[in-house]
Order: C-alpha cells, then sequence, then structure tokens
C-alpha cells in the first residue's frame, strides 16, 4: 500500500494530537497560519487545533469562529510560559504541538501526515522532545544562525555552559557528520540529549504530562520561560529529535520583506566597516 492509499484509509482516523496555538494582538500572522493549516490539511491530519488568546478582542473570536476553532481566551497577558501551561493543561490528547502565532505550515498534508506520525513513534520510543521547525526553510529569525561557524566554541550565558544549541546546526550542516559524538542520525530523525539540544519555545511535540512537569517550576512571567529553565535543562538526559521539520517563522508585523532586507543591509555595512 502506498503512502496516500495509506493516507486515505486513515482519513476517518486523524491523528491524536493536539496542535494548541499562542496568539496575542497578531492577527494578521494568525490568519495566515490558520489559512496555513487549512491549505495543508492539518485541520483533516490533528485531533484537536486549540487557541489561547491574549487580551482577548472581538477580532479573535471571529477567527476562532471563522475556522471553527476552540479557544481560551485571557483579558490579560499571563505570559509565554503560564499560557502554554495552560494550553497543555486543556489539551484532550496525550500528544501536543505548541506553537506561536507566527509558526506557518509549509508542507502538504501527505507530508504533515507522515512527519507528525513520525513524532509520535518516538515519544512513545522513549523521546522526550520532537522538534518541528523546518530544516531547509526555517524562517526569520533564527537566534543560532549566528553561531556558524563556532559551533563548538561559543558559551552560552543562560545555559552556563559551551554549544547547548548545536542541534540547531542541522539548519546549515548534517551534525551527525561533524559532531558524531554528539549527535546521531536515527531514522529520519537528528538525535541528541538536553545537553546538546536546547530548550525552546519552537514548535516542538511533547507528550502533555511531562510537557507539565518539566515546566511547572519555570513558568514565571512575560517570556521567562526560556531563560529560566536553561540552566537545568542540558543537566537532564532527556532525549530530542529533530527531522525535516513542517513550520516556518513568519511574522508578517515584525519582519516584513523590507525590514529583512533593511536589516540584512546593516550587517553588510558592519561587516565592511570591519
Amino acid at each position: 500500500m502506498d503512502f496516500k492509499t495509506q493516507l486515505g484509509h486513515q482519513s476517518m482516523e486523524k491523528l491524536k494530537i493536539t496542535i494548541a496555538v499562542l496568539a496575542w494582538k497578531s492577527h494578521r500572522n494568525l490568519k495566515n497560519v490558520l489559512n496555513s493549516y487549512k491549505r495543508n490539511g492539518l485541520f483533516d491530519v490533528c485531533d484537536e487545533i486549540l487557541i489561547l488568546f491574549q487580551e482577548i478582542s472581538d477580532e479573535d473570536l471571529e477567527l476562532a469562529q471563522k475556522f471553527k476553532i476552540d479557544y481560551i481566551g485571557f483579558e490579560e497577558n499571563i505570559g509565554i510560559g503560564r499560557a502554554f501551561a495552560t494550553l497543555a493543561a486543556r489539551a484532550k490528547n496525550e500528544h501536543i504541538i505548541l506553537l506561536e502565532h507566527d509558526w506557518e505550515l509549509i508542507e502538504p498534508k501527505e507530508i504533515v501526515f507522515k512527519r507528525l506520525n513520525q513524532g509520535l513513534s518516538l515519544l512513545n520510543e522513549g523521546f522526550h522532545v520532537v522538534r518541528y521547525r523546518h530544516r531547509k526553510r526555517p524562517g526569520y529569525p533564527h537566534y543560532s544562525f549566528s553561531l556558524k561557524g563556532r559551533e563548538l566554541e561559543y558559551y552560552d550565558e543562560w545555559h552556563q555552559i559551551t554549544s547547548p544549541h548545536l542541534l540547531d546546526s542541522i539548519h546549515w550542516l548534517d551534525p551527525a557528520l561533524a559532531f558524531p559524538d554528539k549527535i546521531t542520525k536515527y531514522k529520519e530523525h537528528f538525535i541528541t540529549t538536553s545537553r546538546y539540544g536546547n530548550w525552546t519555545n519552537n514548535p516542538c511535540m511533547f507528550k502533555k504530562d511531562f510537557y507539565i512537569e518539566v515546566t511547572k517550576e519555570f513558568l514565571g512571567e512575560s517570556i521567562d520561560l526560556e531563560r529560566k529553565i536553561a540552566y537545568w535543562w542540558p543537566r537532564q538526559h532527556f532525549k530530542v529529535a529533530h527531522g525535516e521539520g513542517l513550520f516556518k517563522h513568519e511574522d508578517l508585523i515584525k519582519y516584513s520583506t523590507f525590514q529583512r532586507l533593511k536589516i540584512i543591509g546593516a550587517k553588510i555595512l558592519d561587516k565592511l566597516k570591519k
């Protein structure tokens, strides 16, 4: 049975995954993201899509109604960490993918189904995190590109160790070849431990109970989660996987094409001055 036939046979049984989206005052981005879900079949593939609106507005309600999506609404901004924890607790499925409102789905339905299914298998085999930022088209900005060429040399102040973002090098090289003692290849994924696969708010699949348990002491306020958990995470031995991915960072408000060109131009000028 080929893959498309398999997908047709399973079309009545959606994957038991909750797609949990955090949104805050970004209707242009959220509309683009939800359209990408619809265009690429995510509504058909996954069992639940859920949105949490920070500082909920009438425009938010209209989007939820248009796309027929369940939602949680807060009149205040409770911060990324607490919002994600709320989404995880509310999810009806054991497996969750946590996303912010500017992660566009860029692969077609057949690929979406295949790669999400692979993630389910990995978590059920004992992995703790499966990353889904697109390998070839990760979007802009991406902090780790600043580490290109010095992957094993940089010291990170948040983590207080060297090279905690090493797994991110999959976006510009084959890390299993470049760093075989730290990252290996397993089936279609690059795998490592939390020592070299930093905690990230980028798209990831977790088991909900694991997510709730490991984050509960680090939620904080605003964007505190990534900073608060940074020191603790790489000193554990969690198994992290990253394959070809599904989602591209596409912030149509902060990083328009014109703004990106200005930033790139400024960086080029800085290099020329040096």
